[in-house]
């Protein structure tokens, strides 16, 4: 009953810590700077698409003509002109706006991605100051305590200096290391509230996170990178492409030219239509190859995209896996336990401070070590699970 009571602890807590997490994380992609400067570019560089694939405005041209012996204009000419492409080239650039705004959808979800994945290491790294600074202040208490039992018994003659002065030592060295944890953890706190657009934000849990863990890596794998925005943008930079040598392709359609024309000579006015082509034949293949080229290029990057999220998936996995065995071997009850024990053997006089400090000592550096690694753990783990 005891241990499920424990365990089901354990497990609100887990839900709170990632509540927590999930927080901050919602309040910096709210506020985050970053984020907000690219949807507005993303949003202006799509209105900037769609407007030049609009008709330009027509040209409007007047031409007086002057006669020898005639008094003002003798003739003149107006045009009204309006340039038309061939309608399948609108088609075209149109579909190419779409892939754009896309593209600038998945910009932005890259850019999330790596500003939240920052912010959430960042969570990890201060959970993992906030552990140490328990385990400090506990080894404060505890040296504290001694001290005080150490300078009874000196009065009584049952202890030396040496043993007080090594009490007092370690009191010096953890107030360094609380000192040092607690500066970091600041430093760490204000970068937090420089993503968040300077508002203050504030995490206070003391565990990590538990994630669930992989049984197919095959499987999860696929998973992750079908939904992986750098590798959608990457693909959507070759679809792009290709529509680019959609467009060239067609740039030798013919251009249409409509408009009016009026003519006037010795006050007779003359109405007409004015229908003109014109074909750009010439260095339209130029155009064509260099875009060919440029498909090529981003079907290249796509591919080494593809590659490299891959390997980044298989070795976060393979290390999670590695620490994961560490932790697994790491008993930490029986640690505190330990340190309880060669408490209660110092103040029955069965070892000296000496000898005790030479064993908490070791023990400390494991718990210190146990946290290192499940903080690098969890770091793993984000970092294999963000897309």
């Amino acid at each position: 009953m005891k241990r499920f009571l424990i365990s089901v602890s354990v497990l609100m807590l887990t839900l709170n810590v990632c509540a927590q997490i999930d927080e901050v994380l919602q309040q910096i992609e709210q506020n985050n700077f970053s984020l907000q400067a690219l949807n507005h570019t993303k949003d202006a560089d799509v209105l900037d698409v769609k407007a030049e694939n609009r008709l330009q405005g027509p040209s409007i041209e007047y031409s007086p003509f002057w006669g020898v012996g005639r008094a003002g204009v003798a003739e003149s000419e107006l045009v009204v002109r309006e340039e038309i492409e061939f309608p399948t080239k609108y088609a075209a650039r149109n579909k190419q706006a779409c892939l754009t705004q896309a593209a600038g959808h998945l910009q932005l979800s890259k850019l999330k991605r790596e500003v939240l994945l920052e912010a959430e290491l960042l969570c990890l790294d201060i959970i993992r100051l906030n552990q140490t600074l328990q385990l400090l202040e506990q080894r404060l208490a505890g040296s504290t305590a001694l001290r005080g039992i150490l300078e009874k018994r000196m009065e009584a003659g049952d202890a030396n200096m040496l043993e007080l002065n090594k009490v007092n030592l370690d009191c010096m060295e953890v107030k360094t290391l609380v000192c040092e944890a607690e500066n970091e953890r600041t430093l760490l706190q204000h970068r937090l509230q420089q993503m968040n657009g300077g508002k203050e934000i504030e995490l206070s849990a003391t565990m990590f996170p538990t994630y669930e863990a992989i049984t197919d890596f095959e499987s999860f794998c696929q998973l992750m990178m079908t939904s992986d925005a750098d590798i959608l943008l990457a693909e959507t930079e070759v679809k792009r492409a290709a529509q680019d040598v959609n467009i060239q392709q067609q740039q030798w359609l013919p251009n249409l030219s409509l408009g009016y024309r009026r003519n006037t000579d010795a006050g007779e006015m003359t109405n007409g239509f004015l229908v003109g082509v014109s074909f750009p034949l010439l260095g339209n293949s130029t155009k064509v190859k260099a875009a060919k080229l440029r498909q090529r290029s981003a079907e290249l990057l796509a591919e080494q995209t593809r590659q490299e999220r891959r390997s980044l998936l298989f070795s976060c996995y393979q290390q999670i896996a590695s620490l994961q065995q560490v932790l697994d071997h790491s008993d930490v009850t029986m640690m505190h336990e330990s340190l309880e024990l060669y408490s209660k053997a110092l103040l029955h006089g069965e070892m000296t401070a000496l000898e005790y400090y030479v064993e908490i000592n070791s023990i400390y550096d494991k718990l210190m070590r146990h946290i290192e690694v499940h903080c690098q753990c969890a770091k793993l783990q984000s970092i294999l699970r963000k897309r």
